[in-house]
């Protein structure tokens, strides 16, 4: 019973003191103390239904933020799936690729096979190990062979003709019938070299030029030299000025051959330069060094066909002179021969008697038809085949287009997703700054509680039955508190689970993006190997061109043997015609001077243009630097802002910080004046020494608090106005270097415009040069056709204009040469810019990928600080709920 009344005592003093914290007079009577605990019972029974809304209201939250994440969740799982099966896909069609490329090889290798067997029956093996421009070259040269041999069976027929003529001398009966004879076959020929005129007309005015003119135009002008015997005078310096030529065209080939040295040397230089320049392009310069390879391979080649060039254009030379040597020696004789004949006979007839000759002549092609129809086979197995691999070439390139279309749907797909996440973000933090918000609401309704707590303990006694209640309220509490801290608990280990999860798919993705860059690498691979392919069958389809060229000659040539058959000649000289040769030899001349001074203009031309394109790539590396040092700035700009607002953002919460200590102190400062006037007769109390003590103890420590924030607020205004000025410096300088830059720009447009006006005043030179060239060739014709109706020394002129014919053709073969290296140089650079396009593409969106995971990181840090902060204000909430 003693304890029981010491127990009561006690708890009745706890009331009372309770009651004074909330506010209440000590000297109040019970219905007030009464009336305060039911309006504080009423006040914590609405804070709790608040809570308790707001806790239904967050678990809403999290229950659809779940369900949100798990979408997101499953659609990263779909989308990684779905690469899954993008990179399976694409190794199945690496695979066929790589299978059809295995097929087309050994393709490639059985139709050599069975080339070099062919070849090896006819015994031609050694031609079988070299390329197909060589088999092809070897043919061409068969084919000169033939015309030789027709051209000696022309020769015996004519040395047959005078020995029947001098066997026949004495048979004076048949001299009106030869003649007859003879007036007919010189009408006939007449009418075939009309004919001949026509075609040739025909031929000159069809832009189709045959490639075997180009190839070997110098060595049919020196072998139709042979058809003119009698005029042995002429036709030997004719023959030394054409070997002296010859040796001119070999100085001019060798050096030809040196500026293409250079000119591959000056563009492996540049690759190398490029390669350099390009060094951190990552895997692209492993191709550029894979390319320069391929160059110097190619280098090589050219050079040992340089040399093989050269070695058959000397081997040419050396038998040219042998022909020369043997045409000497024959000329001697039928020198001998005419002066015998002159001597015994005044006129000479001729009688056709060379059938038998003619069948021995025409023996041999009948011979070879069996090759050519063994070739004709092998040229249709190679047609097919290159049909196949075209339509290969084309369901590849199709392949490579789905391919192009699956990569950009991914990249939109990612697309899609980023901006999911970032939506997300978004909304989680709005949701996080509305918890604060409400935090912060129930930190008021706290310290209002509080207060009426310390208003209501200066009051009297309080009943039990409101102790109770007011124990189970607190414990009611403490319980939702308790709920609400498992909650939490709850979502930070669901947010460190999505964190897991989100580096997991940002893992996952990387490997994807790995493995799209290998197959992208293998794709190229593939493109350069089916351009090789390519290359092979423009290769073939000009060996089926040059075979059907070789059967037209060859119907040519036999059109030939049948006109020698049915015709033969004898044409007189005259002096006239030597005068005319010679007026047109001197214009030939002057078009000979003319070609070389437009060749030396299109090498002028050619270097001009390698000088500007050399220009083109400096300033387009200058272009990039610049926009490389733009970004640079403005990534230090967005650096600068960020940090201006974080510092704002500090100095709002600086300010809300004030304005609540303000607060406090005038609550403090109001409590205390509501103290001091009902305390005042009392003043020698404990009970107001000590209150008074506590306000003074909240005001100094306000004051202090106060002190603190106006130094901290001081400081941040020098930061803040330091920073500014950084900024403004900064801005300026931006903006002087883009000022620069726009000026590097605007010169450079302006160099580039000068340079488009110099490059469009050269093409105009062209056509000048190509208005001069086609004026020369119309004076060529003129000068055919004027010619044509000569006898002799027409057919020598016609030869002089084949001749000239073909160092024209050899020039403009030159200059496509030169257009096609010109060609394939601006396509290099487009490539070339093209693949730097597709760098910066890359580039930006690398940096677009890392200012997405860089504002993710962020936005994690804040949450994390966020949730930290909450965490600590949970247990403040607790014991602020404990005492109330």
């Amino acid at each position: 019973m003693d304890m029981d009344h010491d127990e009561v005592p006690s708890e009745l003093d706890q009331i009372a003191l309770r009651l004074q914290e909330g506010g209440l007079a000590p000297s109040a009577s019970a219905e007030e103390c009464q009336r305060h605990l039911w309006r504080q019972l009423l006040h914590c029974e609405g804070d709790l239904r608040t809570a308790t809304q707001e806790l239904h209201t967050l678990r809403t939250q999290q229950a659809t933020e779940m369900k949100e994440v798990e979408n997101y969740v499953e659609h990263i799982r779909g989308l990684l799936e779905e690469r899954e099966s993008l990179t399976a896909e694409y190794e199945q069609d690496n695979e066929q690729l790589h299978a059809d490329l295995q097929q087309i090889r050994l393709q490639q290798d059985s139709q050599r096979k069975e080339v070099v067997e062919m070849l090896a029956q006819e015994d031609l093996g050694e031609i079988g190990l070299s390329s197909t421009s060589e088999q092809v070259a070897y043919l061409l040269v068969e084919r000169a062979t033939l015309l030789e041999r027709l051209e000696a069976a022309e020769r015996r027929l004519d040395t047959q003709n005078l020995t029947g003529n001098l066997r026949e001398v004495h048979l004076q009966d048949e001299l009106d019938h030869i003649r007859h004879t003879l007036e007919e076959e010189l009408r006939q020929q007449r009418e075939t070299m009309q004919r001949t005129k026509e075609s040739m007309s025909q031929e000159q005015q069809s832009p189709a030029q045959r490639p075997w003119k180009k190839l070997f135009g110098l060595r049919k002008s020196s072998q139709s030299t042979h058809n003119g015997a009698p005029v042995h005078n002429e036709d030997v310096s004719q023959e030394r000025s054409e070997r002296q030529r010859l040796e001119r065209d070999l100085e001019e080939a060798s050096r030809r051959l040196s500026m293409a040295h250079e000119d591959i040397r000056r563009l492996t230089d540049k690759l190398e330069s490029a390669k350099k320049t390009q060094a951190m392009c990552g895997p692209e310069l492993e191709q550029t060094g894979q390319e320069v390879e391929c160059l110097r391979k190619e280098v090589d080649k050219l050079k040992q066909c340089d040399t093989l060039e050269l070695q058959r254009a000397k081997e040419h030379n050396e038998r040219l002179d042998g022909e020369i040597r043997v045409l000497r020696e024959r000329v001697r004789s039928l020198d001998s021969e005419k002066k015998t004949l002159l001597q015994g006979e005044g006129n000479s007839s001729e009688h056709p008697k060379d059938l038998p000759m003619l069948l021995l002549a025409t023996s041999k092609p009948e011979e070879q038809e069996q090759i050519h129809k063994r070739c004709r086979e092998a040229v249709e197995d190679v047609g097919c085949q290159l049909r196949e691999l075209q339509r290969r070439m084309q369901r590849l390139q199709r392949e490579q287009e789905d391919l192009v279309e699956r990569n950009e749907e991914l990249e939109a797909l990612l697309g899609e997703a980023q901006n999911a996440s970032k939506e997300e973000c978004q909304l989680h933090e709005g949701e996080l700054e509305g918890l604060h918000r409400k935090i912060k609401t129930l930190e008021a309704e706290l310290k209002k509680i509080c207060a009426q707590d310390q208003v209501l303990k200066d009051g009297g006694v309080v009943g039990r039955e409101t102790e109770t209640y007011l124990h189970q309220l607190r414990d009611s509490s403490q319980e939702r508190v308790a709920l609400l801290e498992a909650r939490l608990t709850e979502e930070k280990d669901w947010r460190r689970q999505l964190e897991v999860d989100l580096g997991s798919a940002q893992a996952a993705l990387k490997n994807n993006k790995e493995t799209l860059q290998r197959d992208e690498r293998e794709l190229r691979k593939l493109r350069l190997e089916i351009q090789g392919l390519q290359t092979e069958c423009q290769q073939g389809k000009t060996l089926i061109k040059s075979l059907t060229q070789v059967k037209g000659e060859k119907g040519i040539l036999e059109e030939k043997v049948a006109q020698l058959e049915r015709a033969q000649s004898r044409l007189q000289s005259d002096r006239e015609h030597q005068t005319e040769s010679s007026r047109t030899q001197e214009d030939l001349r002057e078009s000979r001077t003319q070609v070389e001074e437009l060749g030396a203009k299109v090498e002028r031309l050619t270097s001009v243009l390698s000088c500007l394109e050399e220009e083109h790539c400096t300033l387009r590396d200058e272009m990039v630097q610049e926009r490389r040092r733009a970004a640079d700035l403005q990534a230090q700009l967005s650096e600068r802002v960020r940090e201006k607002l974080t510092a704002e953002g500090e100095k709002e919460r600086l300010g809300i910080e004030l304005l609540r200590l303000r607060e406090q102190l005038q609550l403090s400062t109001q409590t205390r004046q509501e103290t001091a006037g009902p305390t005042r007769p009392r003043q020698d109390t404990p009970e107001s020494d000590y209150s008074f003590l506590l306000t003074e103890r909240t005001k100094d420590e306000c004051l202090n608090q106060l002190a603190s924030l106006k130094c901290e607020l001081s400081r941040l205004h020098a930061t803040l106005e330091e920073e500014r000025q950084l900024a403004n410096q900064h801005q300026l300088a931006l903006q002087a270097q883009i000022n620069e830059a726009q000026a590097r720009t605007k010169s450079q447009d302006s160099v580039l415009g000068q340079k488009a006006e110099e490059s469009k005043q050269l093409k105009q030179d062209l056509q000048r040069a190509q208005s001069l060239f086609t004026s020369a060739e119309r004076e060529l014709r003129y000068e055919r056709e004027k010619n044509l109706d000569l006898k002799r020394h027409n057919a020598l002129l016609d030869q002089e204009k084949i001749k000239v014919c073909a160092e024209l053709k050899q020039a403009q073969a030159k200059l496509s040469q030169a257009e096609k290296s010109g060609s394939g140089q601006a396509a290099e650079m487009e490539r070339l810019q093209h693949r730097l396009r597709e760098l910066e593409l890359e580039l930006a969106r690398s940096g677009q990928s890392r200012n997405t995971n860089a504002s993710l990181q962020e936005e994690l840090q804040a949450e994390r600080v966020r949730v930290i902060s909450a965490d600590k204000k949970v247990p403040q909430f607790s014991l602020n709920t404990e005492p109330s």
